[in-house]
């Protein structure tokens, strides 16, 4: 799908997002800053070395974004995916850019939002990709980190190759969202509660007979994790496949509340 910004359905979170576009074009940092809760935290993996960059407050924000886009003279923008609820927007985005200098870039995001009281209290601003036409899942991150949400992610992991249902349900909130665009038609599916959860997991992993699993990106703060992983899968009738995911999720009172589960390269070897 590649659907010019003005196309959009009309919705709420449409109407940000169009704002928003519009506020990076005129060069309006204090609209954009209005979008954001006083406590945002924003991470980016759009940098030069491409380690997280992780962005707290308004006044890191403001600084943030003139730095970013004071240098733009023009800016055009394609949606590949779209998904989005009352207080969560998740998206695949293409970027054509033209710089004051003249130079021409093209970077191909996914952009994650989760709103609390109508602002943007969490956004993952992640790179799918880079200028350069390579992309995120061409790096490699390593061991998982010795960390809270390392350690969260390891039993999530484990759990899946053990087809532990049960454990993997735990790690959920009671009222937890998740949106998978890992399907046929690349629609967004919205999983909400334990129980779709448990049918979403039971559809999907126990048919699995192996798995194994790379980073390559990873960046994660006490309540956030953001990561690009890579999957090798062998299915119980030995069928093979390789897929790159865009995982995020954000935690409240240590359990996952809302779990974006995108794709970065589908099993035919296409990109978001």
């Amino acid at each position: 799908m590649k659907t010019p910004m003005e196309q959009l359905l009309l919705s709420p979170m449409s109407k940000l997002y169009k704002e928003h576009i519009g506020f990076i074009k005129a060069k309006n940092v204090a609209g954009l800053l209005d979008q954001y809760a006083e406590d945002l935290l924003l991470i980016s993996t759009l940098t030069e070395d491409r380690q997280p960059l992780y962005i707290r407050g308004r006044q890191q924000l403001k600084e943030f974004f003139e730095s970013r886009i004071f240098s733009l003279e023009d800016l055009e923008v394609s949606l590949n995916q779209w998904a989005e609820t009352e207080n969560t927007l998740m998206m695949v985005e293409s970027l054509k850019t033209r710089s004051t200098s003249g130079e021409v870039g093209n970077v191909e995001f996914y952009d994650n939002w989760y709103l609390q009281n109508g602002k943007i209290a969490i956004h993952f601003a992640g790179v799918i990709q880079y200028p350069d036409s390579t992309y995120a899942n061409a790096g490699k991150v390593g061991a998982i980190p010795a960390s809270p949400l390392g350690k969260l992610y390891k039993e999530h992991i484990g759990f899946i190759k053990a087809k532990n249902v049960e454990g993997l349900l735990d790690q959920y909130a009671e009222d937890l969202l998740l949106i998978s665009t890992l399907t046929e038609n690349r629609q967004p599916l919205y999983i909400r509660g334990r129980q779709q959860l448990k049918e979403f997991f039971e559809s999907r992993i126990f048919s699995l007979e192996d798995l194994e699993v790379s980073l390559n990106q990873w960046a994660e703060t006490e309540n956030t994790l953001m990561m690009v992983e890579s999957l090798k899968t062998r299915s119980t009738s030995g069928e093979v496949g390789e897929m790159s995911f865009y995982d995020n999720w954000v935690l409240r009172d240590g359990k996952i509340a809302v779990h974006f589960a995108g794709v970065v390269q589908y099993p035919d070897g296409s990109y978001a």
